[in-house]
């Protein structure tokens, strides 16, 4: 199809070249014409030097129309010419912005984000899918070695598309689709780029840690790495090579990343969401996310009211930043309605209005109430359910100020609360194990069962029992003793037997032997005393 547009372009260029040569050529003819016409007309004026002021006028008048009609010829050529070249330069672009229908798997970062520069993500969708198809690994040896490092790049490039000021996060979800891809081409090399990326961010976190003795929370990059991480692995196994060490990282992140600001209560969150959703199979009890819900709650009350329960590392009792989610303004508690938190408003919060950071903080809340409610329906099957969301239950109970929140917040308040007290204890109290009682011993008589006529054998029944087993053992060895010496007689007088048929039969052929030896032996000295008689 492209050839044929090609020709088919290639002929209305040659189409619209001959239309202009033939105008070319008309507007020369009317040009001659013309000349040949102002020859004339001074000619004329030669001759006829006496012709009449009004001749002249009328002469005069002809030459301003020519003119006039020359220019107008001029005006459209020139508008022609500058259609054309539109159409081709429009033309020119087309086949510019065409993409090619093979590509070669860079060999650097910067040539693959040069290749991607400047593109619509549709066009990188093509570019990517287009790399993989016409590089597969069985079209030659070296391709699967240039794939795998295509993985390292294009999560790099995501990485970087999460760092920037205002960042793509749809052209991120457009792109993981092909990063999917290449994992199922090739899980060794997909698990080892993602657990170096892991070991270098645990490994400067621990550094801060050492450094500073607290941290904060990672860039975005990290966090959709970590969402890529359960869109590329299984993460409901017990033990996995790549989810097990996010796993570990995103418990060490709600554990030490200190809460400052907005944005680490936000980013805090979205981590709960992740071990929501990592665990949403295998149901995996993580203390780190429940006292994380307890510290935002803790930080969306007044400090009159943070009082009578406790609160784990990294939230504090006291201190600047306890009330983060507080909104006191009640025009922005009626005007508030609840929205999604994106996850980009993390790097542009600085540019909001006081009204829109209220209402992300309610939006926070409101969020913290539905992930309560999921872990509640998520870990109701746990023995210590109730003793584990106890302190979520007094916090929500006796310190939450539920009136001063709008309605839809109140539904989401209500919602939660009732999801953790509709729970039924799923364990038992312990009990001392029944035992019968012991009879007091009293003087009766002991009657003892005579098994054998004349015999009185003491003892209980099992005992007798066993006796009776241990006698009839006995019995039974000594007949089967008995037996295998009646065998062993009966094979020893078989032996013998055979021996002494055996003897016989060697002293009968020895006598045979001897004799015909003696019978030849006679017959041979009979011969030779008939020769010496002879």
């Amino acid at each position: 199809l492209c050839e044929q547009d090609g020709k088919i372009n290639i002929e209305n260029e040659e189409e619209e070249g001959e239309k202009e040569e033939e105008e070319e050529r008309e507007d020369e003819d009317n040009e001659n014409d013309e000349e040949s016409q102002e020859e004339s007309a001074s000619e004329d004026e030669e001759d006829d030097a006496a012709d009449s002021h009004a001749d002249l006028e009328s002469d005069l008048e002809s030459e301003e129309e020519a003119a006039g009609n020359k220019e107008e010829k001029k005006h459209k050529t020139n508008e022609n010419e500058s259609q054309n070249v539109e159409k081709l330069d429009s033309k020119r672009e087309a086949a510019k912005s065409e993409l090619p229908y093979t590509f070669a798997v860079p060999e650097s970062y910067e040539t693959f984000k040069s290749l991607l520069a400047g593109r619509t993500i549709e066009q990188q969708l093509i570019i990517l899918e287009r790399i993989q198809k016409c590089n597969h690994p069985s079209l030659a040896v070296g391709n699967k070695a240039k794939l795998e490092k295509l993985f390292g790049f294009l999560l790099e490039y995501i990485g970087e598309l999460a760092t920037l000021d205002l960042p793509e996060l749809r052209t991120i979800d457009k792109l993981v689709l092909p990063l999917y891809n290449l994992c199922q081409m090739f899980p060794e090399a997909a698990s080892d780029s993602i657990k170096f990326i892991l070991r270098d961010a645990a490994h400067d976190l621990e550094e801060v840690i050492e450094v500073k003795g607290r941290a904060t929370f990672p860039g975005l990059d990290m966090l959709i790495y970590l969402k890529i991480v359960s869109l590329l692995f299984p993460t409901s196994d017990f033990w996995h090579p790549v989810v097990t060490p996010a796993f570990m990282y995103m418990s060490q992140l709600l554990t030490k990343c200190r809460i400052i600001r907005l944005q680490d209560v936000i980013k805090g969150l979205f981590v709960c969401c992740l071990f929501l959703e990592y665990v949403s199979l295998s149901r995996r009890f993580v203390p780190e996310l429940i006292n994380f819900l307890l510290g935002v709650l803790h930080i969306s009350l007044p400090k009159n009211q943070a009082q009578g329960y406790t609160v784990v590392h990294p939230f504090t009792p006291v201190g600047k930043n306890l009330e983060l989610l507080l909104v006191c303004d009640k025009e922005d508690l009626k005007s508030w309605e609840k929205q999604n938190v994106p996850l980009s408003i993390v790097t542009r919060l600085k540019e909001t209005t006081r009204t829109e950071i209220n209402h992300t903080r309610l939006s926070c809340l409101a969020l913290c109430f539905d992930l309560i409610k999921k872990c509640a329906a998520l870990y109701e099957s746990l023995p210590s359910f109730h003793e584990i969301m106890h302190p979520v239950r007094i916090l929500l109970t006796q310190h939450v100020p539920v009136n001063d929140y709008p309605e839809k917040m109140q539904e989401w308040y209500h919602s939660a609360l009732k999801e953790l007290e509709n729970k039924v204890k799923h364990y038992t109290p312990l009990i001392c194990e029944k035992k019968k009682p012991v009879p007091l011993k009293q003087y009766t008589p002991k009657i003892v069962k005579v098994l054998e006529f004349g015999r009185k054998q003491a003892g209980s029944k099992k005992e007798q029992e066993r006796k009776q087993l241990i006698q009839r053992h006995k019995r039974e060895l000594k007949g089967a003793i008995r037996e295998i010496r009646k065998d062993n007689q009966y094979l020893a007088r078989m032996q013998l037997s055979e021996i002494m048929e055996r003897d016989s039969a060697r002293k009968r052929k020895v006598k045979e032997l001897l004799g015909s030896l003696a019978t030849q032996e006679g017959e041979w000295k009979a011969m030779k005393r008939k020769k010496w008689k002879n």
